[in-house]
């Protein structure tokens, strides 16, 4: 027989629009960071002809989540399973590209790497 289970939520539940996350591992535990990011027009939008080059973004961090390594790996599995029925049901999920780091002329990575 399977105990009964009640769920209530948490007095500071929210619903968190997730632009991308920021973390790695660490003995014991995977840290990750969640942050959103919002396109901020207002100064862009202060003139008759809006001015793209007044445009920013603001990133905003909004909650840091710990997993113990089975946590993590059962939540990667569980991420990947829903890519999968995502993409068969509405197709491959297109990831753009990261700029590719520069190079020196000699071929090594610049300082900024």
């Amino acid at each position: 027989m399977e105990p009964s289970i009640s769920v209530e939520k948490h007095p500071d539940f929210k619903t968190i629009i997730v632009s991308g996350m920021f973390g790695g591992h660490r003995p014991g535990y995977v840290e990750a960071v969640a942050y959103t990011d919002e396109l901020v027009a207002d100064d862009a939008l202060k003139s008759i002809k809006p001015d793209s080059t007044k445009i920013a973004i603001k990133r905003t961090l909004q909650c840091r989540l710990y997993f113990d390594p089975a946590t993590a790996k059962s939540v990667a599995q569980w991420l990947n399973k829903h890519i999968l029925d995502y993409e068969t049901e509405f197709g491959t999920i297109i990831v753009p590209k990261e700029p590719e780091p520069q190079r020196s002329e000699s071929g090594s990575k610049t300082a900024s790497d």
